[in-house]
């Protein structure tokens, strides 16, 4: 196989869902070429298997197209900082803070810096003063994850580089002081001042707290970073100088004073007055748009794209388009799992293949930011992801994981003609239950595993209100996010406790920094997913698919619309582009344990999983070993009433929305999806079973 083109063009835009009427801004790179062209597609299919629906893209005419757009190169500039604004002159600098190098042989590790030529920074592992012509360093190198309190301390014309580390066994000392001094004065002008960075260029890992500035022996600022946690705004308790967090630094971790008396940061903020640097982190890539565009008024909701084309390589800027304030609702609204991306953007394990030119685009440039998915340069876990930069996964022919795998969705909706809005969770999160409730009936992609506390809410509340919810995927309502309250773009994870995961929360960390709400999974703070949809995940594979066995709920009389004009009388769904078979990937099942409705239809449930397809770790017991015939390994197809009229139809597998498209949409998986669309698209309520369900 011939590798990929080069990609030399990448984008993003802001924002992600955008009702008619309203701007968008798209932001370009180029790496090669002079111009590029735009023009607006919808969206159908991003997935080109052939066993599936097959790319389908459809050009819409736009003002977009029809013009050479300049083309110009972006930079990323990935790093976590801080800036310190306005501070003034100093004669006799001194400089106190509480640090914990996590790197410290790594190169790039300023400290703090400032105007004047001033910089203190970790060089060859050990603590470095830089002023003008003069230099101190102490010769014992800094410790890896220990604190440090740091100080400059300037006397007459003396001036002293001091590291106290800190002890932490009954075999060590209490604190290892060490020092240097140098026969020079510290004196700079008045201006901004930066932590982890200088000149704006970032280059620290670890933490730093209680950072303060003294001239002369009097106290000139100091900051207090337990302090409005979730914003960017830094406080300063002297004189109320202005400090500005770049890039999202990490919040709510634990500081130089953290005991373990409390693992709840809002308990005692004092012990979480830390803030953790990276060299990698990235939520704005801050470009200029390259195209400003107003959505015209009569442009139809649904999953749209600026295709932009060069000479030898094109992107796609992918988009959602809600339906406008006053436009009358369809009767279905489609859910983009848009939290899901952002917690999957640039996944190093779905982005390594290089299979397609956004595969080689990211392994030859890093720089494109995490995942959720991903541990930093120093081995801590990426707690903050954001659409604010090119997500060379939220692009169609990439990977066929999450938004790829969710546009099967949307092309069987397309092929069966199902009058549909589209919004995204971002909306759901901001309106609730509001949003909701417009639609007769809502339908979810492959995997909604990410959902906010108001995410959650609105579901919830739209079900207890009547609504009808088709979940078509699997491991769905897992991890509990938080949304940067003042920048919808940037998520948050806390993955504490337990459940499948690449990285786990240090201990006291476990609460989110926008929220404070404790984090990890729905099904550690007594919301399963099982609660809301029947079903809840069960265990996960890639080795292939599989197919389902209908179960004896699949003759109920109350499943009878489902089962209409299904002629498999045993197994149902042995095809499907994801892996061959419907059941596969990530799949959920019914436990009544876990708060599945007992008058839960169970209709079908799948067999014959491959030997990797493994029950999740969360539900082992010190005892328990992996076993390849674990009855509690499987997919549950399940349908059930709620006591408001309403219903819920929910799948079990990732897998199952690649089955649509068998046949040209002539096959089993197809029929019983449609079956529950057409019936959950009617009004009439559903009868809630009274006394025997069955």
């Amino acid at each position: 196989m011939e590798p990929p083109k080069p990609k030399t063009i990448i984008s993003y835009v802001e924002p992600l869902s955008v009702a008619p009427g309203q701007r968008l801004d798209v932001m370009v790179s180029c790496e090669a070429g002079d111009a590029f062209r735009a023009d607006l597609v919808r969206l159908i299919c991003g997935d080109p298997r052939q066993r599936g629906a097959g790319y389908q893209e459809h050009v819409v005419e736009s003002s977009l197209s029809g013009h050479a757009y300049p083309a110009r190169f972006q930079a990323l500039k990935p790093g976590s900082y801080a800036t310190l604004e306005g501070l003034p002159a100093f004669s006799a600098l001194s400089w106190h803070a509480d640090v914990m190098p996590t790197t410290p042989h790594r190169p790039r590790q300023t400290i703090v810096a400032g105007p004047g030529d001033v910089a203190l920074s970790i060089a060859g592992g050990r603590l470095t003063l830089h002023a003008g012509k003069h230099q101190l360093q102490i010769d014992a190198p800094m410790t890896a994850a220990r604190w440090h309190h740091v100080a400059i301390e300037c006397d007459g014309a003396t001036t002293t580089l001091r590291c106290e580390t800190r002890g932490l066994t009954v075999a060590e000392p209490a604190a290892l002081a060490r020092s240097a001094t140098g026969q020079f004065r510290i004196a700079c002008p008045a201006g901004d001042w930066q932590l982890a960075a200088r000149a704006g260029v970032p280059g620290f890992n670890g933490r730093i707290e209680a950072p303060r500035f003294e001239d002369g022996g009097e106290l000139i600022a100091a900051w207090d970073f337990s302090r409005d946690m979730a914003s960017a705004e830094l406080v300063e308790t002297v004189r109320g100088y202005r400090g500005i967090a770049h890039q999202h630094p990490a919040r709510a971790v634990t500081g130089a004073a953290w005991d373990g008396s409390t693992q709840r940061w809002r308990d005692d903020p004092s012990q979480y007055a830390a803030i953790h640097f990276h060299e990698d982190d990235l939520t704005d890539a801050g470009w200029a748009p390259d195209i400003t565009w107003q959505v015209p008024k009569d442009l139809p909701s649904g999953v749209y794209a600026v295709r932009l084309t060069t000479a030898t390589s094109e992107d796609h800027a992918v988009f959602f388009v809600r339906p406008g304030a006053r436009a009358r609702p369809a009767p279905v609204l489609y859910l983009a799992a848009t939290a899901t991306y952002t917690a999957y953007a640039n996944q190093t394990a779905s982005l390594s293949r290089n299979r397609n030119p956004s595969d080689a685009y990211f392994l030859s440039h890093p720089e494109v930011g995490k995942s959720l998915y991903e541990s930093h340069v120093d081995g801590s876990g990426v707690m903050y992801s954001s659409r604010k930069r090119p997500v060379l996964n939220l692009k169609p022919r990439t990977v066929t994981w999450s938004f790829n795998a969710d546009t099967s969705v949307t092309a069987w909706l397309t092929h069966i003609g199902a009058h549909h809005d589209v919004a995204t969770d971002e909306d759901l999160h901001h309106e609730g239950a509001d949003l909701l409730r417009r639609y007769r009936a809502v339908i979810t992609g492959t995997h909604p595993e990410y959902y906010s506390t108001a995410m959650l809410d609105g579901v919830q509340d739209y079900l207890a209100g009547g609504g009808r919810l088709m979940y078509l995927g699997g491991n769905g309502f897992y991890w509990r996010i938080a949304f940067d309250p003042a920048d919808p773009a940037v998520i948050e994870v806390r993955r504490a406790e337990d459940g499948t995961r690449t990285w786990i929360a240090e201990p006291g960390e476990y609460y989110h920094s926008f929220t404070g709400e404790y984090g990890g999974l729905w099904r550690r703070m007594g919301r399963p997913p099982n609660h809301l949809v029947g079903i809840g995940f069960a265990a996960q594979g890639f080795d292939g698919g599989t197919y389902y066995r209908l179960r004896p709920g699949a003759s109920s009389e109350r499943a009878g619309f489902i089962m209409e004009g299904v002629v498999a009388q045993d197994i149902i769904g042995n095809h499907g582009s994801q892996g061959g078979g419907a059941a596969g990937e990530e799949i959920d099942r019914w436990d009544p344990s876990l708060g599945s409705p007992a008058h839960a239809l169970i209709l079908a449930s799948s067999e014959r999983h491959g030997p990797n397809m493994l029950r999740v770790k969360e539900e082992f017991q010190a005892t328990e070993h992996p076993d390849p015939k674990d009855p509690n390994v499987r997919a549950d197809m399940v349908f059930f009433e709620t006591p408001a009229g309403g219903a819920v139809f929910s799948t079990g597998s990732i897998s199952f929305a690649g089955a649509l498209a068998t046949d040209d949409y002539d096959n089993d998986i197809a029929r019983i999806t449609g079956n529950v669309l057409a019936r959950f698209s009617d009004p009439k309520p559903f009868a809630y079973p009274e006394g025997d369900a069955d």
